[in-house]
C-alpha cells in the first residue's frame, strides 16, 4: 500500500510538472486559447506565459478587437518591493493580481499602454509593456542638475513602440523637459530649452498633431518643437494664462491636464477645489485657443457626447468611447490627482459627470486606497495595448 501511494504521488508530480510547462504547447492550441480570451485578467495572464503566447494574443484579430473596446484599468499602489501589482478593471469591477517583477522597487508612469519604470534610487529608466512583457532599456538618466527624476511629473510617448521604432519619449519635470528618440543624439537624452521661455512651473504634457504641448500651473500652454532631436527643443507660447475671473475667488486648481479630444481638438481639463475643501469638487474643460482667435471664456466645453476622458497625475491623458455605459460612464471625466498614496493626503480619485456636475467618489472605496503606508509605488490609469 505504501509503495502504491509513493508511486501514485510520483506520477501526480510528473503529470503536474508536465502540465506546468505551458510554453511547450503546440502553437495551434495556443492560438485557439487566444481566440477565447475575454477578461482583462486573462489578457494580462496570457501575455505573461511566454513569447509564443504573447505572439498568439497579439496577432489574433478577434482578441485585438476585444482589447480595443476594453476600458482602461487602474494600476493600484503597492509596497515598493512587492513583485505583484494589483489592477482594478472597470469592465469587470474587480481587483486582480498580476505578477510583474519588472516593476519591483520602481515607480511607474504610463502612456499608450506602456510603463516608464524608474528605479528607487533614480539610476535607471526602462519602458515596459505589462500586456506583452516587452522591455526597452532607455539611456542612463541625465545628471540631476540637468534633469531631476525626483521631480518627474509626466511621461509621454509620441507613438507606441509596439508598432514603430520612430517614437519619441518625453519626460517633464517642474522646470525641465527631456526627449529621447532612438538613433538620435548619440543615443542620449536631448534637453528642452534652458532656461524656459518665461518663469514657469510645468505640470502636464501631451503629444498632439505631431508636436508636444505642455501647460504650466497658471494654464499657459506652450508648443515644443523638436524637429532636430540632436539639438535642444524650442518652446513657444500658444495660449495665454487662463483668467482666474472665470472661476471665482474661492475656486482653485487641484490639477491641470492636456488631452486630445475625440474630435481632434486640444483640451485643457482643470480639476477644482473650493476654500473649504482639500479635494476636487468640480471640473471645467476648455478648448485650447490655438490660432482660433477665441478667448478662454469663449472656448469652454460643456459636453463630450459619447466619449470619456481619463486624466491622472502619473499617466498621459486620453479619451475612450465606451460601448457599455454601465461599465464606463460616457460624458464623464475619470480623474486621479495624487501621484502617490500617503497618510497626509486624500487619494482624490473620482468621476465627474459633465451633464449635471455630479461627483462620484466610489472608487475611493477600493481596498488598496484604504492602506496608506510608506514606500509605496505610484498608481495610474493604463490603456491596455499590445
Amino acid at each position: 500500500m505504501g509503495e502504491t501511494t509513493i508511486c501514485n504521488s510520483r506520477r501526480k508530480k510528473n503529470v503536474a510538472t508536465t502540465l506546468a510547462d505551458w510554453s511547450t504547447l503546440h502553437q495551434d492550441l495556443i492560438n485557439c486559447f487566444a481566440h477565447q480570451v475575454v477578461s482583462m485578467k486573462d489578457f494580462f495572464a496570457f501575455g505573461g506565459v511566454s513569447k509564443s503566447w504573447r505572439s498568439a494574443i497579439k496577432e489574433n484579430s478577434n482578441a485585438a478587437l476585444r482589447l480595443h473596446h476594453k476600458v482602461p484599468v487602474l494600476i493600484l499602489s503597492k509596497e515598493i518591493n512587492a513583485p505583484v501589482r494589483n489592477i482594478y478593471s472597470l469592465t469587470e469591477g474587480q481587483i486582480s493580481q498580476l505578477d510583474l517583477p519588472e516593476t519591483k522597487g520602481k515607480l511607474c508612469y504610463s502612456s499608450l499602454g506602456w510603463l516608464l519604470t524608474v528605479s528607487q534610487v533614480y539610476s535607471t529608466l526602462d519602458l515596459f509593456n505589462p500586456l506583452t512583457h516587452a522591455h526597452i532599456e532607455l539611456p542612463p538618466p541625465l545628471a540631476p542638475k540637468k534633469f531631476s527624476l525626483r521631480n518627474l511629473k509626466k511621461f509621454v510617448l509620441s507613438s507606441s513602440p509596439s508598432f514603430t521604432s520612430d517614437y519619441v519619449v518625453m519626460l517633464l519635470s517642474y522646470h525641465h523637459l527631456a526627449f529621447y528618440k532612438p538613433g538620435y543624439n548619440n543615443g542620449t537624452w536631448t534637453l528642452g530649452p534652458i532656461p524656459l521661455p518665461e518663469p514657469s512651473i510645468l505640470v502636464d504634457a501631451v503629444y498632439y498633431k505631431g508636436q508636444f504641448y505642455v501647460v504650466d500651473y497658471r494654464g499657459k500652454v506652450f508648443v515644443c518643437k523638436i524637429e532636430d532631436p540632436n539639438n535642444a527643443a524650442q518652446m513657444r507660447l500658444v495660449a495665454p494664462e487662463i483668467p482666474k475671473r472665470l472661476f471665482g475667488a474661492d475656486i482653485h486648481f487641484t490639477a491641470r491636464y492636456l488631452v486630445e479630444s475625440a474630435t481632434g481638438t486640444l483640451l485643457l481639463v482643470l480639476t477644482l477645489y473650493e476654500d473649504n475643501s482639500e479635494v476636487t469638487t468640480g471640473c471645467r474643460v476648455f478648448e485650447v485657443p490655438i490660432d482660433t482667435g477665441n478667448s478662454w471664456a469663449k472656448s469652454e466645453v460643456k459636453n463630450f457626447g459619447n466619449t470619456t476622458l481619463f486624466v491622472g497625475a502619473n499617466n498621459s491623458s486620453f479619451w475612450v468611447e465606451p460601448l457599455d455605459d454601465s461599465v464606463c460612464k460616457a460624458n464623464c471625466i475619470y480623474f486621479l490627482n495624487r501621484s502617490e498614496v500617503s497618510t497626509a493626503d486624500d487619494i482624490d480619485i473620482g468621476i465627474y459627470h459633465m451633464k449635471d456636475g455630479k461627483m462620484d467618489k466610489h472608487l475611493e472605496e477600493l481596498p488598496d486606497f484604504k492602506y496608506k503606508g510608506s514606500s509605496l509605488t505610484s498608481h495610474s490609469w493604463l490603456q491596455p495595448s499590445f
